[in-house]
């Protein structure tokens, strides 16, 4: 009887007490969060999707490696009661997302070389300039070996700066074409393509024509596979869910790739009315390359082609910036891909400038640059704008590339996934 008493006037204690226990709980001050991985952005104008109009006076919160949402207004850390954040004042600079090039050869260019070694020292000093230019994700459509799966993963593990890659590996041509991997006949092409997405291939690149150097690479040359070839090499690709992007410059090898389900064309130097319906239709995307001009402007100008060569380069110089308008004007969805590494790393803007050359508005050259790029690597919902849940990969210029697109050199500030590269 007395443990009854005792255990009852426990309870009644307890429940005399409870009142007493949530009022003070409710007196108390409530905790601000405190969040020391948050990074406020102050962007005096915002291009944050590319196409779109852009906006003024805006916040963008950064937690960690994403973009947890953007505010109108210069909001502070107590406004947010974060009040850790860290701010960035880009209050007079134009900020908008991190650039993309859907065709480099970072282990390629000036500083590569002839072997393994010179390739893998080329490739990080070669993504440490394309970081610096404002390019924040990359295609690498072609490298000597496996280099370019190693640097990718000392790039995603933090030890190297540089872009985010998705990388292709060595190209595949038919017998081992201008240093590719051999393809020729079903079995060879089918081993080949597998072995290179065993290897961590994001994409397969195929030389559906010979290189634009050469003069098979004219108007009217051959495609280089057979239909059995090329089927083994998409076939495979599909079944493990990796996209085929082909080079071509003649006019049919580009309408004979897309029988088979490529997802873009890369130079497409040649192509006609046909194919770019063709490309309309089936949503393939259009890499020109046109930066390239650069180049043969130069060889030109020094007096170092001559003859057949000279007259095969000028052919090309005259009907590549028609066939791009053509497709430009025919709404064939484009992305920009310099070629670097046949021309200048860090230099990568000049396809965005050379587009703009040829009458293609300041706001789609940019829009070619980040959301397309962003559709054509199917990575829509993690970049290309700068929207909340996507990865902070942001930029800023000094000066308004819309009024002058020249201004797009100017690049004053890198991020990538919410980490300062250039201040």
């Amino acid at each position: 009887m007395q443990k009854i008493t005792v255990i009852l006037m426990i309870m009644v204690g307890m429940v005399l007490s409870s009142p007493i226990s949530h009022a003070e709980e409710k007196a108390k001050p409530k905790k601000q969060a405190v969040e020391k991985n948050i990074t406020l952005i102050h962007a005096g104008t915002l291009l944050a999707v590319p196409g779109q109009d852009t906006l003024t006076e805006q916040t963008i919160v950064i937690d960690g490696a994403r973009i947890k949402e953007v505010h109108a207004g210069y909001v502070t850390g107590a406004d947010l009661l974060l009040p850790y954040a860290r701010i960035i004042d880009l209050k007079d600079k134009f900020v908008l997302p991190g650039l993309m090039d859907v065709h480099v050869h970072l282990t390629m260019g000036e500083d590569g070389g002839d072997g393994p070694d010179d390739s893998a020292l080329a490739g990080v000093i070669n993504a440490k300039k394309t970081l610096m230019a404002g390019y924040t994700t990359v295609r690498d459509v072609g490298s000597m070996g496996d280099v370019i799966f190693k640097l990718r993963k000392k790039i995603n593990k933090g030890d190297i700066d540089g872009p985010r890659i998705f990388a292709a590996g060595q190209i595949i041509g038919v017998g081992a074409l201008d240093g590719g991997l051999e393809c020729n006949g079903v079995e060879s092409c089918r081993r080949t393509t597998r072995s290179l997405i065993a290897k961590g291939a994001d994409w397969i690149k195929i030389y559906s024509s010979c290189s634009g150097s050469k003069l098979c690479s004219n108007k009217d040359g051959a495609p280089v596979f057979f239909d059995d070839e090329i089927t083994a090499v998409t076939e495979v690709a599909k079944k493990y869910g990796v996209k085929v992007a082909a080079h071509s410059h003649p006019r049919d090898s580009a309408l004979f790739v897309l029988k088979y389900g490529v997802s873009s064309i890369e130079h497409g130097s040649f192509m006609n009315d046909k194919a770019l319906k063709a490309m309309k239709k089936q949503g393939v995307y259009f890499v020109p390359t046109v930066g390239v001009h650069d180049m043969l402007e130069k060889l030109k100008r020094e007096g170092k082609v001559k003859g057949r060569v000279l007259a095969h380069n000028d052919t090309f110089m005259k009907i590549h910036p028609e066939t791009i308008k053509n497709a430009y004007s025919k709404g064939v969805k484009i992305a920009t891909g310099s070629d670097a590494g046949v021309v200048p790393h860090g230099k990568n803007y000049r396809e965005i400038e050379r587009l703009v050359d040829l009458g293609i508005t300041p706001s789609d050259a940019l829009k070619m640059a980040t959301v397309n790029g962003a559709d054509l690597l199917d990575q829509s919902s993690d970049l290309g704008t700068v929207e909340a849940g996507k990865y902070a990969d942001i930029i800023a210029l000094s000066a308004n590339p819309l009024q002058d697109i020249d201004n797009i050199e100017k690049v004053i500030f890198v991020m990538k996934n919410g980490r300062i590269y250039k201040d």
